[in-house]
This record gives C-alpha cells, sequence and structure tokens, in this order.
C-alpha cells in the first residue's frame, strides 16, 4: 500500500495548476481494513446466535437430564458411573493397554477378515439357537463396536498364549468319555469333537491368561491418578 500512495502523490505535485485545487477525498486504498470492522453492531448479535446453537446442538456434552426444569449435569452422571463401576472399567482398561503393547512388542496383529469370520461364527450359532446377536449384546449393555474389540483382544491373547493352549487328541476323548451324558446326539462325532476342543481351548486361555496378565501388571510400570 505505501508504494501505491508514493506513486499518488509523486504524480500529483508535478500537475502544473494555477489555482488551488479542491482536496479530493481519500481513496479507499488509504483506509486501513480494520477501519471497515471496528463496528460491532453486527457481530456481537451474530455470534451470541452462533453460540447459542452450539450450546442447544452440544447440550448433551453438559447436561445429561432435566427433571421438572432441573439439570442433572453430565459431570454428575460420569462421577456416579466411576463410584459404582469405576475401579473395574479402569482394571479392564489397563489390561487391554497391556494386551495390546504385548501384542506390538512380538508382532503379532489380527485382521479384520478373523475378527469378522470369528463374529459371523457366533452369530450363526446364536441363530441355530433362536436368539439375535445384538439382542444378547444389548442385555449385557454391549454394542457390536464393543463386541469386536473385545474378538479382537481375545484373538491376540490366543496368538501370545498359544503354546499354553494346545488341546490334545487324547485330552478330547478323555472328556467326550466322562461326559458322555450330556454331549449333543444329533451331531456327527467330527462336529463333536470340534466343539469339544474349542471348549477345551477356551478353559486352558480363560486359565492362563488370569496367570499372565497378572504378571503382565507386576512387571509394567502403572501409575494410577484416580483411586477408587
Amino acid at each position: 500500500m505505501a508504494f501505491v500512495h508514493y506513486t499518488i502523490r509523486c504524480y500529483n505535485t508535478q500537475m502544473p495548476t494555477k489555482k488551488a485545487q479542491k482536496r479530493s477525498k481519500p481513496s479507499v486504498a488509504q483506509y486501513p481494513i480494520t477501519d471497515k470492522i471496528k463496528q460491532p453492531k453486527i457481530f456481537i448479535p451474530l455470534i451470541i446466535i452462533v453460540l447459542v446453537i452450539l450450546a442447544f446442538l452440544l447440550k448433551g456434552l453438559f447436561v445429561a437430564a432435566l427433571v421438572n426444569g432441573q439439570p442433572i449435569s453430565r459431570l454428575t452422571l460420569i462421577a456416579e458411573l466411576e463410584k459404582q463401576g469405576g475401579k473395574q472399567t479402569l482394571s479392564s482398561l489397563v489390561n487391554q493397554t497391556l494386551i495390546l503393547q504385548e501384542a506390538k512388542k512380538k508382532n503379532i496383529e489380527v485382521n479384520q477378515k478373523e475378527i469378522e469370520a470369528q463374529s459371523k461364527q457366533i452369530e450363526d450359532s446364536l441363530t441355530k439357537q433362536g436368539q439375535n446377536l445384538d439382542t444378547a449384546l444389548a442385555v449385557q449393555g454391549l454394542t457390536r463396536q464393543d463386541f469386536m474389540t473385545q474378538l479382537k483382544l481375545r484373538s491376540l491373547v490366543e496368538k501370545l498364549l498359544a503354546n499354553q493352549i494346545k488341546v490334545t487328541d487324547k485330552e478330547v476323548t478323555d472328556y467326550m468319555e466322562k461326559n458322555k451324558e450330556t454331549l449333543p446326539i444329533n451331531l456327527k462325532e467330527d462336529e463333536i469333537k470340534k466343539g469339544v476342543t474349542e471348549q477345551l481351548k477356551q478353559q486352558k486361555l480363560a486359565s492362563a491368561s488370569q496367570g499372565w496378565l497378572a504378571n503382565l501388571q507386576k512387571e509394567a510400570k502403572i501409575n494410577y491418578f484416580v483411586n477408587y
């Protein structure tokens, strides 16, 4: 802008005039832009309207419910939930973090196809029993995303503890011999063996994972900043 003003002034001084020229009005370029937005008459109401709209759209972030016009804040709700299940939830998140860290350290991964295959297998099994996966999850207070996360974590633990949860043919045979009366009679022997193998595998996994996780917690550096 300074260059433009200088050029205009130099040009004017070279104009030969006999009479004093009328002082011309300053050009638009000579007014700083900030002078044009000093008036708050338009912007303040606009800002207020925007804030009101945002407060309405995001009200759930601050208020959990209204009881006869009296609000129950989101912070009150969170504090109560922490009292009821904060310790258990935090412990679960710590374990989840330890599992993911250990899997990363050992370069063990679970791809999406594996998780979806497990999900379909469980859903098909529930359908055969006349149940619905979404209904079963809702009863436990879980979403599909929660379910998929649990499947991923379980698969990671299975791979991490693969050597500890192997099931031998003898173990399967012994189990079937001791539990003849409880085995389904409408399935083929191969299907029964497959089911028994998976059942024994899950039993070993539950037992081995408890000690494994306890050991991870003992070796990890965990700093707690809240007490329940």
